[in-house]
């Protein structure tokens, strides 16, 4: 991935006096690019400017964007199987009451306790066959970028 600027200050977020933080518009264009790029792929940004860059103050507004991206994902997988857990345990337990209560109350009440426990055990499935591998995913990206070697190069 080739990317081109005038001066170094558009690699960094204008509202960051330090530049430690990354533009807005290069983590866009970086992720986009990384999205269409083949996952198992390695990935490599070039740096191209007309001046010299520091490199170091780069690398290392880089890698913490890439660490907040995987403690984010990571927060993300946490806060998934927490509910995973929840909402299994949710629904064993009216399952449970339905079972224990068959013949003592109303068979409509009955139903939807037994209704709200299968619901709850499939939402459980639902969160850990789907949205846990589209987390799998984005952390697997964000790995990706943080194993990206950058190169920097003048143009004149």
């Amino acid at each position: 991935m080739k990317i081109k600027i005038s001066n170094e200050d558009e690699l960094y977020n204008s509202f960051d006096q330090f530049e430690e933080t990354l533009s807005e518009d290069l983590i866009s264009y970086i992720n986009n690019k990384a999205e269409v790029a083949p996952i198992k792929e390695k990935e490599d940004i070039k740096i191209v400017s007309a001046n010299k860059i520091d490199e170091d103050k780069f690398k290392k507004s880089f890698e913490k964007y890439c660490n907040e991206q995987l403690m984010i994902v990571n927060r993300q997988q946490r806060i998934n199987r927490t509910k995973q857990i929840g909402m299994l345990m949710v629904g064993i337990v009216f399952i449970i009451l339905s079972i224990l209560l068959t013949d003592k109350i109303n068979i409509i009440i009955l139903e939807i306790v037994s209704t709200i426990g299968s619901f709850s055990i499939w939402e459980s499935a639902n969160s850990w066959l789907l949205e846990s591998k589209v987390i799998k995913f984005n952390k697997l990206k964000a790995m990706k970028l943080k194993n990206t070697e950058i190169k920097f190069e003048i143009c004149k």
